[in-house]
């Protein structure tokens, strides 16, 4: 469970998309969908230290 974890944060999304293509903060006007982008953005790195360093002390 902890790899499929790792593997959903590490790839890229978004909340707002251009037809098939997720928008980055830095591409959105409003600033309450700005927000919700650069908090997303900041929030899963304590998480994917700690599914890293847990799955590496785990043999994996």
């Amino acid at each position: 469970m902890l790899r499929r974890r790792l593997a959903f944060l590490e790839e890229p999304a978004s909340f707002f998309d251009d037809g098939d293509r997720p928008l980055g903060a830095e591409e959105v006007d409003d600033l309450f969908r700005r927000g919700v982008l650069v908090i997303a953005r900041a929030t899963p790195w304590p998480e994917l230290g700690w599914l890293r360093e847990t799955i590496a002390s785990l043999g994996g």
